[in-house]
C-alpha cells in the first residue's frame, strides 16, 4: 500500500511538471499580450488624466501613468522574448498590481471625488486574477497584499465615511471572491483538459493491458534514434523478443491468464532492464527493446541475462517460460525496415534452432 501511494505521488508529481511546462509557452504569449494592453491602457489613462484632474496632481498622475507605470507593462512583455528570465517576470508581474494600487492610492488622497477612482482598484483585481497570467497562487498573494494596503490606507491614513467604507469593502470583497473562483475555475478547467489530452495521447501510443508503449510510439523513438545514431556516431541494439509457445498457454488455461502472464512478463522484464532501456509491445507475444549506447558484446551479455532471469522465474499458474531473442546493431544506412528486417530474421532462426536462444544479425 505503502509503495502503491508512493508511485501515485510520483506521477502526481510528474504530471504537475508536465503541466507546468505545457502551460509555460502559452503562458507566456498572455502575459506578453495583456501587459502590452494594459501599457497601452495606461498611455490612454495619462490623457485621459489632463481632463478629469485637477492642476495640482494632473501634471504627476499623468507622468506616472505614462513613463513609469505603462512602461513597466512593457518591460514585463519584452521579458516573455527571454524564458531564462522567467521567474523574474512572473515576480515583476505578481508586484504590478500592489504598484498600480499604491499608485492609485497616492494619487487620489487629495481629491474631492476621489470615490470614482475606486473603481480601478476593482479593475486591478479582475485584471489579476483572471488574464494577468499569473496562476490562482501568485495572483492570491498578490491581491491578498492589495487587501492589506487597501485597508490600511481607507482606515488609517484616509478614513472614509462608515457608509463609503462598507460599500467599497463590500465591491471589493465581491470582486475578490468573484475573480477568485473565476481563477480557480479556468485553473481547475485547464488541468482537466490537460489530463484527459494526456489520457488520450497514453491510449494511443500504449499498449493496454502491460501498459508498455506500442508500435505507434516504437516508430517515432526508433526515427529519433536513428537520427541520433546518424548524428553521434553511435550505436544502439534493437531486440526482438518472442515468449516461446506462448500459444499453449492461452488455449491450457485460458485467455485470462494469458494476459495475467503477459503482465507478468512484463514487469520480470522491465525490472532487469537498464534505466535507458526502451521497452515496447510488439504485439502478441512479440516485444521490442531498444538499448542505446552499445557493442555487440554489451548487447548479447544484456540480452542473456534477460533470457535466464525469464527461464529461472517460476511464473504464477504456468510455471517455467522462455524466450528467444533476435538481436542487431544500428548501421549508418538503417532505416526502420531494414533494422527491424535483421531483427527478424535473427528472431527466426533463434525459435528454428531450438527456441530459447538468442542469435544476434
Amino acid at each position: 500500500m505503502k509503495k502503491l501511494l508512493f508511485s501515485n505521488i510520483l506521477i502526481n508529481k510528474e504530471i504537475k511538471k508536465r503541466y507546468n511546462k505545457s502551460i509555460e509557452s502559452f503562458t507566456l504569449i498572455q502575459i506578453r499580450i495583456i501587459t502590452i494592453l494594459t501599457g497601452i491602457l495606461y498611455i490612454v489613462y495619462s490623457q485621459i488624466d489632463q481632463y478629469i484632474l485637477p492642476a495640482n496632481i494632473m501634471n504627476i498622475a499623468s507622468s506616472i501613468h505614462l513613463y513609469i507605470i505603462a512602461p513597466y507593462g512593457f518591460l514585463i512583455s519584452f521579458l516573455t522574448f527571454f524564458p531564462k528570465y522567467y521567474k523574474h517576470m512572473i515576480s515583476l508581474l505578481m508586484l504590478a498590481p500592489i504598484f498600480a494600487t499604491a499608485v492609485n492610492l497616492f494619487l487620489v488622497k487629495d481629491l474631492v471625488l476621489f470615490p470614482i477612482f475606486m473603481v480601478e482598484i476593482y479593475m486591478i483585481i479582475f485584471w489579476t486574477f483572471t488574464i494577468s497570467g499569473l496562476n490562482i497562487k501568485q495572483s492570491s498573494v498578490s491581491i491578498f497584499f492589495v487587501s492589506i494596503f487597501t485597508f490600511v490606507y481607507y482606515s488609517f491614513i484616509m478614513p472614509l465615511p462608515k457608509e463609503l467604507f462598507i460599500m467599497h469593502a463590500f465591491w471589493m470583497g465581491s470582486s475578490i471572491s468573484f475573480g477568485f473562483v473565476g481563477a480557480y475555475l479556468l485553473d481547475r478547467l485547464s488541468k482537466r483538459n490537460f489530463i484527459n489530452y494526456e489520457k488520450l495521447e497514453n491510449l494511443a501510443i500504449t499498449d493496454n493491458l502491460t501498459g508498455l508503449y506500442n508500435r505507434t510510439k516504437l516508430d517515432e523513438v526508433l526515427n529519433n534514434e536513428l537520427a541520433r545514431s546518424k548524428r553521434f556516431s553511435y550505436n544502439f541494439s534493437f531486440m526482438l523478443i518472442d515468449i516461446d509457445y506462448f500459444k499453449i498457454v492461452n488455449d491450457t488455461y485460458g485467455h485470462q491468464v494469458g494476459d495475467d502472464f503477459l503482465v507478468e512478463f512484463t514487469e520480470l522484464i522491465s525490472n532487469n532492464s537498464r534505466s535507458t532501456d526502451s521497452f515496447f509491445r510488439w504485439g502478441g507475444e512479440e516485444f521490442v527493446m531498444i538499448c542505446p549506447e552499445v557493442d555487440k558484446e554489451k548487447i548479447l551479455i544484456h540480452a542473456d541475462k534477460l533470457r535466464q532471469k525469464v527461464e529461472l522465474h517460476k511464473f504464477k499458474t504456468v510455471g517455467n517460460k522462455t524466450i528467444s531473442i533476435g538481436i542487431t546493431l544500428s548501421k549508418n544506412d538503417d532505416t526502420i525496415d531494414s533494422l527491424v528486417h535483421r531483427a527478424d530474421e535473427a528472431l527466426y532462426m533463434a525459435k528454428n534452432s531450438g527456441r530459447n536462444k538468442i542469435v544476434f544479425a
